[in-house]
């Protein structure tokens, strides 16, 4: 069957201000030279999937900046939008019902646009395996990616034990969403548990089906809004998506036909650059153990993120700091206080400073 891939690529990432917001958020943030997240994963998966198959899926809000990074890597058209932000269930079934009305069968991959990968052979070995593994047993299959530490802040993919040495596909047994600490230590000694990059793949049938069977109202929604002539179906489209409550793919689909799904276990490294130190790490440290990205003057300024969008940040006896700045905001911190940043962008939302997000 045809492969088709689609980046999902309607987030804020709040983590990560004043480099993302709400009118560019965290994929459009370059992190290898003057490349974002969001060109760096569609050039990963044009290595699997033809480039006029590989699809992004956005919001209204974002399409036209979307359309305008994108070009020259996939054709413009192939940029859809949703009419408003329901988490990854309704874009997930929104996607897949459009492309299966669009093309018939066919095997498709969702992808976060926003995560961070070095190792392009891996992931592309790992892309195809789980593609194979969805075209063969026409079950939805999930990429795992081995732990190398314990992380509280992923998800986790408990899994079957590998029967064979470099056996790379397991039955999926259950979800752990963000462990504590010491429960992540035991994930990662077991070595049945992997980190949950967000990846699903399968048939458009297996896709549905699971949709129909968990959130029906998500498959008969928008399967009757699609079918609509194309002056009704807009306006179709946003009375489906009015009546969504917002939930991930993983909370609504997944965790509850867990056992019938499959992972691959994935050995690529992987970040979703979920705060500025995660995104600090794709720089290289200087002299000083500083990691840098823009223009930065520095006096006894060591072991700092130091983040400049279109301005020069200046600095003078620093240490263990975050300084991200753009021409309208700054943000200093200490770096181990980015998780805070979050309830920072909140207390903005709280107190009216909407043209700060």
């Amino acid at each position: 069957m045809q492969k088709y891939a689609v980046l999902m690529a309607g987030g804020s990432g709040t983590r990560l201000w004043p480099l993302s917001k709400e009118a560019s958020p965290k994929q459009f943030i370059p992190v290898e030279g003057e490349d974002s997240m969001l060109v760096l994963t569609i050039k990963r998966l044009c290595r699997v999937v033809d480039p006029e198959h590989c699809f992004i899926i956005t919001s209204q809000r974002l399409s036209d900046k979307t359309k305008k990074t994108v070009c020259g890597h996939i054709p413009e058209e192939n940029v859809l939008t949703e009419p408003d932000r329901k988490n990854t269930a309704a874009c997930i079934a929104y996607s897949t019902l459009f492309l299966k009305k669009k093309y018939g069968e066919g095997v498709l991959c969702f992808v976060p646009a926003d995560g961070y990968v070095k190792d392009t052979e891996r992931y592309a070995e790992a892309l195809k395996l789980a593609f194979d593994t969805a075209n063969r047993t026409s079950a939805i299959v999930i990429i795992g990616v081995e732990p190398t530490y314990p992380a509280d802040g992923y998800g986790y993919i408990h899994v079957e034990p590998a029967g064979d040495v470099g056996q790379k596909v397991s039955k999926v047994l259950n979800f752990i969403e963000k462990p504590p600490l010491e429960k992540a230590k035991e994930l990662v000694l077991s070595g049945n548990y992997l980190w949950n990059c967000g990846i699903v793949v399968g048939t458009t049938d297996a896709i549905l089906r699971n949709v129909k069977e968990h959130l029906p109202e998500h498959y008969y929604r928008l399967s009757e809004a699609l079918e609509k002539d194309e002056k009704e179906k807009s306006d179709a489209v946003v009375n489906a998506y009015r009546e969504f409550k917002s939930i991930s793919f993983d909370n609504g689909v997944l965790e509850k036909c867990a056992c019938s799904l499959y992972a691959v276990r994935a050995s690529f490294d992987w970040d979703d650059i979920g705060s500025i130190d995660a995104l600090a790490k794709t720089m290289k440290a200087d002299e000083n153990g500083n990691l840098v990205h823009g223009r930065h003057i520095g006096i006894n300024t060591t072991n700092s993120v130091i983040y400049g969008k279109d301005i020069a940040i200046c600095t003078i006896d620093l240490d263990n700091m975050i300084v991200a700045g753009t021409k309208n905001e700054v943000l200093i911190c200490p770096k181990n206080k980015s998780q805070q940043i979050k309830l920072l962008v909140e207390k903005m939302k709280q107190e009216g400073h909407d043209d700060l997000l």
